[in-house]
């Protein structure tokens, strides 16, 4: 049950999405390229902020209201849930958390305030759910770090204005130990990017390649304390994961509504395919895994704001609703036939976004293993 504020926010959402955004879509995706235009608009609309508090720009909102908020507009784009989620993500947080008052002013406020865009640089090509094995280097000298090394499949590599960047700085250390975290800002000599085009899903989410190639950045672009660094990069993992929940959810609300709409126009054999029993089947199961998707990021999300420990909830949520959101799709290309085939078409670009869901943020098989070791008191990373 939603409350008055909250069906305000999702309203709003709606509302900006049909006036704003539609229309942009298509050549959004086929360009591969982010509509910064309309970051704006939605910042005007108290709906960049998200959990961050008030005092530090972001929208003060509870998790919950947030979740719905990513669900409503990732109905419509994907890549639109993204950036809502962005600012109480794992940089944002990252920055709340761990920041010095002079980096929470810099980067901080302009990310709620949607003046900027930043990346998470964590996944390197040797080292991508085993981020302990990274082997970007940091070396000291002087008032500067000094950085060697490449990250991949960084989100919005080639639009960002700056990335939260993990690197070793302990040459001598192994695994998780050793590791700090640094505020990389474009434009940095011997910092470059490069982006992954003719991506299966989230076209429009430039993502790709950063590379550091004797990259001179200052001491104060440290994050937290030296060494610090792969606990800075787990601590909002709930916070990035309970944000594709959502995400997903909002993807199979989109293809129920879509494979509704279709059955009951669609006609064969001299009659709607919604009169079909086996259309009526893959719609129900759309309405449970939707309801069931829904629930379940709600209730992690509402420990979250209760303050209470939540790692199994966000882990459940996020695999079971990536994985309701492939089969989900999957059913709804069937429901369209061949028209599903087509890009003009929403359940097109939600069966491409849905297999980018599977993998991001933990893939399938990963969530598997952290959620069983949550039930034998082994805990999450």
């Amino acid at each position: 049950m939603r409350t008055t504020e909250q069906e305000m926010f999702c309203e709003t959402a709606r509302g900006l999405i049909e006036r704003h955004v539609v229309d942009l879509i298509a050549d959004s995706e086929r360009n591969q390229s982010f509509p910064r235009e309309i970051i704006p608009i939605f910042h005007e609309a108290g709906l960049l902020g998200g959990t961050i508090p008030t005092e530090f720009g972001g929208g003060g909102l509870d998790h919950v209201s947030q979740s719905m908020v990513i669900e409503e507009v990732s109905s419509h784009w994907q890549v639109l849930g993204s950036l809502v989620a962005m600012a109480s993500g794992p940089v944002g947080r990252g920055l709340l958390t761990f920041g010095t008052p002079e980096q929470q002013e810099r980067f901080l406020k302009p990310l709620t305030a949607g003046k900027s865009l930043a990346g998470y640089a964590l996944t390197e090509a040797s080292s991508g759910t085993d981020a302990s094995r990274m082997s970007t280097r940091a070396t000291r000298d002087g008032d500067d770090f000094v950085l060697d090394g490449a990250k991949i499949w960084i989100d919005w590599a080639t639009d960002g204005d700056f990335f939260l960047t993990f690197a070793r700085t302990d040459p001598d250390s192994t695994g998780a130990r050793g590791i700090s975290a640094f505020i990389i800002e474009r434009g940095t000599p011997g910092f470059s990017t490069l982006a992954i085009e003719g991506k299966m899903g989230l076209r429009a989410l430039t993502v790709g390649e950063l590379h550091f190639d004797e990259c001179r950045v200052p001491a104060a672009n440290l994050l937290g304390e030296e060494g610090a660094g792969f606990r800075i990069a787990m601590s909002a993992l709930e916070e990035a994961r309970l944000g594709v929940a959502a995400r997903a959810v909002g993807g199979i609300r989109a293809c129920l509504e879509e494979s509704v709409a279709y059955a009951n126009d669609r006609e064969a054999f001299g009659r709607p395919i919604s009169s079909f029993q086996l259309t009526q089947t893959k719609i129900a199961d759309m309405i449970m895994a939707y309801d069931a998707s829904e629930a379940l990021t709600l209730k992690a999300a509402a420990l979250l704001d209760a303050g209470l420990p939540a790692s199994r909830e966000v882990l459940g949520a996020k695999l079971f609703a990536q994985e309701a959101f492939m089969r989900t799709s999957h059913d709804a290309v069937q429901i369209f036939g061949a028209y599903g085939m087509a890009e003009e078409y929403r359940v097109n670009r939600m069966f491409r976004d849905a297999k980018v869901t599977e993998v991001t943020g933990g893939t399938n098989e990963i969530l598997r293993i952290l959620l069983a070791e949550t039930a034998m008191g082994r805990g999450s990373r």
